[in-house]
């Protein structure tokens, strides 16, 4: 059971395709509460009908992985462009025949719907809208997690400039879609572009109205009254904003020729001060931004304690690669020592060994993460030596099974068990000896084990090396990380389980 919850994770980790799937979900469940049937047949069977009319997504998002390895970029690009942009467009093109073949006539609950005019624009501009508008956003979001600096930015962009934005945005789709409302037809690039412009900018006027019921929620109500005086204070600030200012933009909302243009509903033909909602648009949008408002909030104070965990993290992770320095470096003086009472010939090549391997402690041991054959060929080189000095019979054998080419690690994460292999049961020992190194490691997690033969007198006390290990893999690992150690007379076992995702 475990591992069928593991493998679950894992999909839901490193593919996004269940994120489109449950947005096709969502709009199901839109068309069966509003001019649907309600009934499990029709819910069901419009969902699949939707996955196979956007199936280029699906796909793309399900084997995104393998093109990005298996292709050129540019044969990434085009399927990318394809998938969401052109694919959408088709649709739209076909769009009476794509509605019919979604819904059935017999499907709709209201018989009187003009399926092939605004309805069938709305819903396929919205539904490949949405898909669009989430792919951007996990965009946003791989490129946030690669790079540092980027990712500092948009740590520093305000909430409000994000709603700004998607207020815009939904400005440019009703555009879009009033230019086809109106059935323009223009070969006349100029005329078309103008006329978007103009229909955008009187939408982002309209879209500001409801953008300032945000804005005063967010600084004002919601800080000033909620917290510090309650609900009924909250409520009655919240009609009394709507009852003042609502009116005032419904008034000037009324003069903008777009209103007569288009028939938009909730202003066109109506006397009303309050529009046709009856001030219900407001209340909707303060509402529903008041978890917004107090997420955002509690997310920057849990930024700012992460913040400094992290920060204390790192110190101590710090400290802890200091203490590793020294540890070698004791290892290194007491192997020339060795070496120079005996007077051996290779000396020199080994001095020269030794200062390559301290080049990478003292160099690549300060990095946060260094490529997984760099750390392999420190190790290779560092047992390499050890046999030089030693001159001992060692049965040696290092099973490497590497699917990730780029994959990066900590630095100095598996020498530990190496250099306690050749203290406590190469070095000692007075017969043939052994040790057995294994590293599997893919994209979802990294195992490495350790097995040498252990001689059954040795004295030697018990280093820093293990325990400094454990407490770097507790931070740097939290909850990934499983170190298992066995041991008795005659052998050691060590297998360390990373999990990188």
């Amino acid at each position: 059971m475990n591992s069928i919850f593991k493998k679950i994770r894992q999909f839901l980790v490193s593919n996004t395709v269940w994120i489109f799937i449950v947005l096709l979900l969502f709009h199901s469940y839109l068309l069966l509460v509003s001019v649907v049937k309600n009934s499990w047949s029709n819910y069901l069977l419009i969902f699949f009908k939707l996955c196979i009319c956007f199936s280029p997504i699906l796909l793309f998002t399900y084997f995104r992985k393998d093109i990005k390895q298996r292709f050129p970029m540019a044969i990434g690009v085009g399927l990318w462009i394809y998938s969401f942009v052109i694919h959408p467009i088709l649709l739209y093109i076909k769009r009476k025949k794509i509605i019919l073949f979604i819904v059935d006539y017999e499907q709709f609950s209201h018989p009187d719907l003009d399926i092939f005019g605004e309805f069938a624009t709305s819903f396929l501009l919205t539904v490949s809208g949405a898909l669009l508008l989430t792919e951007l956003v996990l965009s946003a979001s791989r490129s946030l997690k690669r790079g540092h600096h980027f990712r500092n930015r948009l740590e520093k962009i305000d909430i409000d400039i994000v709603i700004l934005g998607v207020f815009i945005l939904m400005s440019a789709l009703l555009a879009i879609k009033g230019l086809f409302k109106n059935d323009v037809v223009s070969f006349n690039l100029i005329y078309l572009v103008g006329l978007f412009l103009v229909y955008w900018f009187q939408y982002i006027l309209i879209s500001l109205t409801s953008y300032f019921y945000y804005f005063v929620n967010k600084k004002v109500l919601v800080p000033k009254i909620l917290k510090a005086k309650g609900f009924i204070h909250f409520g009655f600030s919240v009609a009394g904003i709507i009852l003042v200012t609502y009116p005032i933009f419904v008034f000037f909302i009324r003069l903008l020729p777009i209103v007569e243009t288009l028939e938009i509903s909730n202003y066109y033909s109506n006397t009303n001060l309050f529009a046709s909602d009856g001030g219900a648009g407001p209340f909707v949008i303060i509402a529903l931004s008041i978890p917004v408002i107090i997420s955002n909030q509690w997310y920057r104070q849990n930024s700012q304690i992460a913040n400094l965990e992290k920060e204390k993290s790192e110190t101590e992770l710090s400290l802890l690669k200091q203490q590793i320095n020294p540890h070698f470096f004791f290892n290194t003086l007491n192997n020339l020592y060795a070496l120079s009472i005996t007077n051996d010939k290779q000396t020199p090549e080994v001095i020269l060994q030794l200062s390559e391997l301290m080049r990478y402690v003292i160099y690549k041991g300060k990095e946060n993460l260094v490529p997984l054959h760099e750390e392999i060929k420190y190790i290779e080189d560092y047992i390499q030596l050890q046999q030089i000095r030693l001159h001992k019979q060692l049965d040696f054998t290092f099973e490497k099974q590497v699917e990730t080419i780029n994959l990066e690690i900590p630095p100095l994460l598996f020498i530990t068990f190496v250099e306690n292999a050749f203290k406590h049961g190469i070095e000692p020992a007075e017969g043939a000896c052994y040790l057995h190194l294994s590293l599997h490691c893919n994209e979802n997690s990294l195992t490495f084990t350790c097995t040498n033969s252990v001689d059954e007198a040795n004295t030697a006390p018990k280093g820093i090396g293990l325990e400094n290990l454990r407490r770097r893999l507790e931070l740097r690992y939290p909850n990934q990380h499983q170190l298992d150690i066995n041991t008795d007379k005659n052998s050691f076992f060590a297998s360390l389980k990373v999990d990188l995702i």
